[in-house]
C-alpha cells in the first residue's frame, strides 16, 4: 500500500501539473478545427492523432483535465461543506433536530444516485450549472452521515463535557473540539469522493447532460468518439484511460491516507 500510495500521489501530481500548464504544453488550440487533418493517425505532428473535426487529441486531453478536475474539486468542496454543516448540527444538537435531518438524509440515500442525477440534469438542461446541482444533491448525504457519527462520538468525550461544565458556548465547543477532530475522516472522504465525482462528470457528459461540445472534456471526447471506435479506437481509449487512471489514483490515495490516519489513531490509543 505504501508503494501504491506514493505512485498514486506522483501520478496525480503529474496530471495536475500537466493540466495547469496546458496552455504551455498543448501543441495546438484544443478547439481549432482543421478539416484537412480530419482523423489523422498518430504521428510526430499529432502524437495522439486528430478527431473528426481535425482537432488535436493530445491538446484536448490536456485541457480536458483542467475542466474535469477543477469541476470535481468545486463540487466535492461544496458537497463537503453542506454535509459538514448539516452533520455537525444533527450530531451535536440531537433530539428532534437530529431526527428531522436524518429523515431527509435517509430519503436522499434511499434514492438511486444515478437516476436522481439524470433527473435533475435532464430537468435543468445540459451545462455546468445543472451538472453542479445534480452532483451536489446526490452526494451531500454521505458526508452528513459520516460527520454526524463522528460528532456524536466526540460529544460524549470527557474533555467536551468538562469544557461545557466550565461554561463554554456551543460555537466554541464545535470550533475548538469538534472540527479539528473531524479533519482526518473528512480528508479521506474528500479524496475518495473526488474520484467518484470525476466518473459522474464523465458519465453525464457522455450522456449529453453535462459539459457540451466543443468543450475539451474527457467525457465529451469519449462520447464524440463512439461512432468511430472500431476504426479509430484511440480516440476513445485515450480520454477513457485518463478518466480511469485519475479515479483509481485518487481512490488509492484515499486508502493510503485512511491507513495512515488509522495508524496514528491506534498509536494514540496505545499511549493512553
Amino acid at each position: 500500500m505504501k508503494m501504491s500510495y506514493r505512485a498514486a500521489a506522483g501520478l496525480l501530481a503529474f496530471v495536475l501539473l500537466a493540466s495547469l500548464l496546458a496552455p504551455l504544453l498543448a501543441p495546438y488550440d484544443p478547439n481549432q478545427i482543421n478539416m484537412a487533418q480530419r482523423l489523422a493517425p498518430l504521428s510526430s505532428v499529432h502524437w495522439l492523432g486528430t478527431d473528426t473535426l481535425g482537432r488535436d487529441v493530445l491538446s484536448r486531453i490536456l485541457y480536458g483535465g483542467r475542466v474535469s478536475i477543477v469541476l470535481a474539486l468545486a463540487v466535492t468542496l461544496a458537497t463537503m461543506l453542506v454535509g459538514l454543516l448539516l452533520g455537525t448540527i444533527s450530531g451535536y444538537a440531537g433530539g428532534w433536530i437530529d431526527e428531522a435531518i436524518q429523515i431527509v438524509v435517509s430519503i436522499f440515500q434511499g434514492l438511486p444516485g444515478l437516476a436522481l442525477m439524470l433527473a435533475i440534469a435532464g430537468t435543468l438542461g445540459p451545462g455546468v450549472k445543472s451538472l453542479f446541482v445534480a452532483l451536489l444533491f446526490t452526494s451531500w448525504a454521505d458526508f452528513s452521515r459520516v460527520v454526524r457519527g463522528e460528532v456524536m462520538k466526540i460529544r460524549e468525550e470527557s474533555y467536551v463535557e468538562g469544557t461545557r461544565a466550565l461554561g463554554a458556548g456551543h460555537v466554541y465547543i464545535i470550533g475548538r473540539h469538534m472540527l479539528p477532530n473531524l479533519l482526518g475522516p473528512l480528508i479521506v472522504l474528500f479524496t475518495i469522493r473526488i474520484g467518484r465525482v470525476i466518473l459522474s462528470i464523465a458519465s453525464l457528459s457522455f450522456l449529453g447532460l453535462g459539459l457540451q461540445p466543443p468543450a475539451a472534456d474527457w467525457g465529451v471526447m469519449v462520447n464524440d468518439a463512439r461512432p468511430y471506435f472500431r476504426s479509430y479506437p484511440h480516440l476513445m481509449i485515450a480520454p477513457g484511460l485518463c478518466i480511469a487512471a485519475v479515479s483509481l489514483c485518487i481512490n488509492w490515495l484515499g486508502d493510503g491516507l485512511r491507513d495512515k490516519l488509522d495508524t496514528r489513531t491506534e498509536k494514540e490509543h496505545s499511549l493512553l
